[in-house]
C-alpha cells in the first residue's frame, strides 16, 4: 500500500482550511509585520477572506492535494510587499504556531514548513 500524501496525513482540506484561517488571522494582528508599511496597508485592503482562499489552495496543491492553485506565482504576489526575510520568517513562526494549535505531528510539520521555507527566495524583496 502506498504512503500517504502529506495532504492525507494532515486531514485534507478541512484541516488545512483551519490552519490558514488562523494563521492568516494572526499575520495580520502581528506587531512585528505591521512595521511593514506594505503589509499594514494590503491588511486594511479587505482581501483577507480570498488569500484565505488562495493560501488553502495553495497548500492543498503543495500537500499532494487534488487542488491545483490558481492565483498569481508567489514572487509577482509579493513583489510589492517588499518582504524583508526576517518577516518572512515570522510568517513562519505564525504558521508553526498554527500548526501545533491544531496538533499537527511534526513530521507534517516539518514537511509543512520545509514547502514554504523552499519559496522564501520568492517571496522576500528589497525594501522600498
Amino acid at each position: 500500500m502506498a504512503e500517504q500524501t502529506l495532504y492525507e496525513r494532515i486531514g485534507g482540506v478541512n484541516a488545512i482550511a483551519m490552519v490558514v484561517d488562523r494563521f492568516s488571522d494572526q499575520i495580520v494582528k502581528n506587531p512585528k509585520l505591521l512595521k511593514n508599511p506594505a503589509l499594514a496597508a494590503w491588511n486594511k485592503s479587505g482581501q483577507l477572506p480570498s488569500l484565505k482562499f488562495m493560501r488553502t489552495l495553495w497548500l492543498c496543491e503543495q500537500a499532494g492535494g487534488p487542488f491545483q492553485y490558481t492565483g498569481k506565482e508567489l514572487g509577482q504576489a509579493h513583489k510589492d510587499l517588499h518582504i524583508l526575510p526576517e518577516e518572512f520568517d515570522e510568517v513562519g513562526a505564525e504558521i508553526a504556531r498554527a500548526l501545533d494549535h491544531f496538533n499537527v505531528p511534526e513530521r507534517e510539520k516539518g514537511e509543512v514548513l520545509a514547502a514554504i521555507v523552499a519559496r522564501k527566495a520568492e517571496v522576500v524583496g528589497q525594501p522600498a
